[in-house]
């Protein structure tokens, strides 16, 4: 099925057509799927001329003939005064305007498209107007459905779906999207907790079979193959060489340990908790093996509440880990013979906590990332360090499961700077754990957690 979508004020060029509408297709997995039809109270020019009678109060109406209605309604009718005759005695029903109400149709005309200086506009190229997702997921769901976008682009469908009290799951590929849809997201007063995850990356698997072929008995046997192949090729560009009998630890450099992220999944904390552990039995283990606790840990991504909260579960091991990133130019032949592949480590915080009985005061001192990750245009505009700050969130008592963002502050174009520092009363004395979030202009993500113990003034 299909629905027309008018293009209110779409732009007019002498050079070709122009585009009046968009297509919306809708589907539907079975019959009996949910739908409640939706009505609009703004009429046309041509709707309000029919609205030509007045009672004396002045409360405009038009007549409806009463031939599709029962002897009984056409009672009610008159009991309530809603009949009108003729100067010929004729008799209609009146239909006022201040109750008038259309079902929408298949082609809609009355929603506009976004345009620069509205409110909600992100500055997103394919951002939709909320009022047309708002239509289309009040027609087609109920109170804590689930809403799933697969294209989230600047996150519309999630934040109707959040305003409308639906459950949503919104993904994209581009770190910018899923960036600008948390933001906006954020900005919703009462918003409930959400999460974001890293899924993988598609491209790098076609990458990994293509570059790695395999002839292996079954599809187990040739994925090994190619995951063998796969992590040499890194160590090689990362100047290292093969460590084997270890699950976890793939390599040697410079007497540190190297783990080999996967090509499609990010490192996660369980990740370096079982790398950790592995380096430990991994000393001395051997000719030429490891002689410190060192692990340099590669990956494509990293979860996005790793970095700081990983190294300090590291610490706690007494494993010396530094996280670096796998950079996109691996995947292109032309850098890899020029050896123009190198491995940047992941940002770090810098955070200074201080607290005075119940409450907890935080300031952020120092945050560094890779820069040549950053466009040059954009590197050259920086003048201070916090400028490499997007958002930072705070959780003042993590429990180990979801991070809710109880305090944030992030850039937008009425407030292009940010707050540095955040603070919280605690209304109970105990150990709380507090993390803090900080999202950089490129969209990744940094994590440091500290300890917060309470005591009770009595």
């Amino acid at each position: 099925m299909e629905e027309g979508l008018c293009r209110q004020g779409s732009k007019k060029t002498s050079r070709q057509w122009s585009r009046e509408g968009d297509t919306i297709l809708v589907y539907r997995k079975e019959e009996g799927a949910f739908f409640t039809q939706v009505y609009v109270t703004e009429l046309t020019d041509t709707q309000l001329r029919e609205y030509i009678y007045e009672d004396p109060d002045g409360r405009k109406f038009k007549k409806v003939t009463l031939g599709d209605y029962s002897d009984e309604s056409i009672k009610q009718f008159r009991r309530q005064n809603l009949i009108y005759k003729t100067s010929s005695g004729r008799e209609y029903k009146k239909y006022y305007l201040d109750e008038a109400r259309f079902a929408i149709g298949s082609i809609w005309t009355d929603i506009v498209n976004l345009s620069k200086g509205q409110h909600e506009q992100v500055g997103y190229l394919t951002q939709k107007p909320e009022e047309l997702l708002d239509r289309i997921i009040r027609a087609s769901s109920q109170d804590g459905d689930i809403v799933l976008d697969c294209f989230a682009g600047s996150g519309t469908a999630a934040v109707v779906a959040e305003k409308l009290g639906r459950r949503w799951i919104a993904c994209d590929l581009s770190r910018f999207a899923i960036h600008t849809t948390r933001k906006r997201l954020l900005e919703i007063r009462g918003v409930k907790p959400f999460i974001v995850q890293n899924l993988g990356k598609y491209e790098r698997q076609a990458w990994q079979v293509a570059e790695f072929p395999a002839n292996g008995k079954d599809h187990l046997e040739e994925q090994r193959q190619r995951e063998v192949a796969y992590r040499q090729f890194i160590l090689d560009l990362y100047r290292g060489r093969p460590l084997t009998g270890h699950a976890w630890l793939h390599g040697i450099k410079g007497g540190r340990m190297v783990h080999v992220g996967a090509v499609d999944a990010p490192v996660t904390l369980a990740d370096v908790k079982a790398i950790s552990k592995e380096a430990w039995k991994a000393l001395g283990a051997g000719k030429d093996a490891p002689t410190k606790a060192a692990v340099d840990i590669l990956g494509w991504e990293f979860a996005f509440e790793l970095n700081e909260l990983a190294k300090q579960v590291a610490a706690e091991s007494r494993v010396d880990v530094a996280f670096k990133k796998i950079p996109r130019e691996v995947l292109d032949k032309k850098a890899v013979e020029q050896g123009d592949v190198r491995f940047f480590e992941l940002g770090a915080l810098s955070v200074d906590a201080k607290q005075s009985g119940y409450e907890a005061r935080l300031k952020l001192k120092d945050f560094v990332i890779p820069t040549d990750d950053i466009p040059e245009e954009a590197r050259k505009a920086i003048k201070h360090w916090s400028q490499l700050i997007d958002y930072w969130a705070v959780d003042w008592d993590y429990k180990g499961d979801t991070f809710h963002n109880q305090w944030q502050t992030y850039r937008n174009r009425k407030n292009p700077t940010i707050e540095l520092e955040a603070s919280y009363k605690y209304v109970n004395s105990g150990k709380y754990a507090i993390v803090v979030k900080v999202i950089d202009i490129l969209g990744n993500d940094t994590t440091k957690t500290m300890e917060a113990v309470v005591k009770d003034k009595r």
